[in-house]
């Protein structure tokens, strides 16, 4: 018996599955698409598709989402970018970029930047296809457990993965596609090409491949996190990037473990906002250098003038420097970025 309070159909949240897929799976569980089921509960006045909902998540939305499923509050919010507050970045902000967050970029609900990422394999194998909260994140660039690398969109038409627009503006469309067809041109995201990752050097991608499995099991039985090696990880990131801050930085790490020098695209782009190929190849290259023995390495690079010190700890926040002090002894002379600012 209904109480009136549950939706009619409230399918519970699969493992790891982001906010925004969740909704979408409601809405058609109970017979209406997206649009129509956001309006039906939340009126015209209050839009979800005008903002990433999986960062950006009113009060008013989890709320409703949670009374109407069943499903407590703070499991709602641990399918947002809240569940990772505290552990990869200090604290959420409501805009601008944010350490390991993949940005959608939105205008008019379209988005133009590749944020969102999926593993074809984890699709194919669904019984009803979801997307994961974790496939958000940066560094989430190849998948654990087939050990292929993701997708940052449609195999066929190239267009940025949009689940929630399949069934949008397509008045004839009486029953919404699954969430694994492009919103584009329809194809299949579980049918895109499958690549194996390449697991140059055996310890950091190891650290790489732990830290996706923590990732995975939302950072349950996982210990304390080593959130010191994560931010020295980033700003490595960061600064194989610029074009300006650490000019030599790629070539001399690539020099010393055998990798091909790419072309990096000459921007001044966040780290984040790059695609998946470009992001994954710096990824590796940042994760060898900050590695357990970052010490040494980093005092070698800082000696040879591949790195200026200053740069290491640039725009980190008094805490975070503190963090990398746990883990590394590099002279202070130099130091600069003590200043607070937003996160990177």
């Amino acid at each position: 018996m209904l109480s009136g309070t549950l939706w009619p159909a409230h399918p519970r949240p699969l493992s790891g599955e982001a906010l925004s897929s969740w909704f979408i799976r409601c809405a058609h569980a109970n017979g209406m698409k997206a649009q129509t089921f956001a309006v039906r509960n939340f009126g015209h006045q209050r839009q979800l598709w005008n903002r990433d909902i999986d960062r950006q998540a009113p009060e008013w939305l989890m709320q409703t989402v949670s009374q109407r499923t069943g499903v407590p509050l703070n499991q709602v919010k641990k399918m947002t970018v809240l569940l990772f507050e505290g552990r990869l970045f200090q604290c959420k902000s409501l805009s601008g970029p944010l350490r390991w967050w993949l940005p959608l970029n939105m205008y008019h609900r379209i988005y133009r930047n590749y944020g969102v990422l999926y593993c074809p394999q984890c699709l194919e194998e669904d019984a009803i296809p979801y997307f994961r909260l974790n496939w958000r994140l940066a560094f989430y660039t190849f998948c654990p457990k087939h050990q292929i690398m993701l997708h940052d969109r449609c195999h066929q038409c190239q267009q940025p993965v949009a689940f929630h627009r399949v069934e949008l503006g397509k008045a004839n469309l009486l029953e919404a596609s699954s969430m694994d067809h492009c919103w584009n041109c329809n194809s299949l995201l579980s049918e895109a090409p499958q690549e194996l990752v390449d697991k140059w050097h055996k310890r950091p991608f190891t650290q790489w491949e732990a830290l996706l499995n923590v990732v995975d099991r939302q950072f349950r039985d996982c210990g304390p996190l080593n959130t010191a090696r994560l931010i020295l990880w980033h700003q490595m990131c960061r600064l194989i990037v610029s074009e300006n801050l650490a000019p030599y930085l790629q070539d001399y790490i690539c020099n010393i473990v055998d990798q091909p020098i790419r072309e990096l695209v000459k921007s001044r782009k966040a780290f984040e906002q790059r695609d998946l190929e470009e992001r994954h190849y710096v990824l590796g290259l940042a994760a060898w250098i900050s590695d357990v023995q970052a010490e040494r390495k980093l005092h070698t690079a800082i000696q040879k003038r591949m790195l200026p010190l200053n740069q290491v700890y640039r725009d980190l926040r008094l805490a975070e420097i503190a963090e990398l002090d746990r883990i590394l002894v590099l002279p202070t002379s130099k130091r600069g970025g003590t200043k607070k600012s937003s996160q990177r």
